[in-house]
């Protein structure tokens, strides 16, 4: 459990953003069995159940998974919460989105291989999606924080983006996201619907083991 857990850890806080992706690539078809078999990571279970109780009655709506990785997301909306919509992933690697690709049964659209710089933008039209979903991805060397500007401009009116940011250690990574989050909220552009703290894994407990998962709503 430790030796997953490093890897984890080294995949997450180590090295530049290249060097993350070739950790990526080497972790690929490993990933689901160490992530999610030995550690038991939940975050992606409590995005699907966020997105859920966002939308309730509603099944069919359009998703579009940010960091998508092996598409985990996209695994418990259908299999848990009896999602039928269309959900659509999207990630820098491409061995990632190859362990994907090859879960048929979970019946994705479209799964686009994209580098997402600093201003956030998406090779997708603006107001196209009801749901947006990024987990994992908020994160020094991952994602940059002002992105979240751009990914916004990709949800219709009234949709609702689901994500996390990790509780502790990030340091000026949280308090840059956080300052565009409340400037989105200063223009009017989001509300936000839901801030709560969650485990991340369900069989391991040690060192920085919470996230905080965040739901929002575009207003306009």
């Amino acid at each position: 459990m430790e030796e997953t857990y490093e890897l984890v850890r080294q995949v997450i806080c180590d090295g530049d953003t290249e060097e993350s992706q070739k950790r990526y690539k080497n972790w690929s078809e490993n990933y689901d069995d160490s992530l999610f078999e030995k550690l038991g990571f939940l975050l992606p279970h409590y995005a699907a159940e966020a997105l859920a109780a966002s939308f309730g009655e509603r099944k069919d709506v359009s998703i579009l998974d940010i960091g998508a990785g092996t598409g985990r997301v996209g695994h418990h909306l259908r299999t848990d919460f009896n999602f039928n919509g269309e959900i659509d992933l999207l990630d820098a690697n491409m061995e990632m989105l190859l362990c994907a690709s090859q879960k048929e049964h979970l019946k994705f659209r479209t799964i686009i291989k994209h580098f997402i710089l600093e201003d956030g933008t998406l090779p997708v039209k603006d107001n196209t999606y009801d749901g947006l979903v990024c987990i994992g991805s908020f994160l020094p060397n991952h994602i940059p924080p002002k992105t979240v500007r751009g990914f916004v401009k990709a949800l219709k009116t009234g949709g609702i983006f689901v994500f996390n940011l990790r509780s502790k250690d990030a340091g000026q990574y949280n308090i840059d996201f956080e300052s565009v989050l409340q400037a989105l909220k200063t223009e009017g552009n989001i509300e936000i619907s839901e801030r709560k703290e969650v485990t991340q894994y369900k069989n391991y407990s040690v060192g920085n083991c919470t996230s905080i998962l965040i739901t929002i709503k575009k207003l306009k």
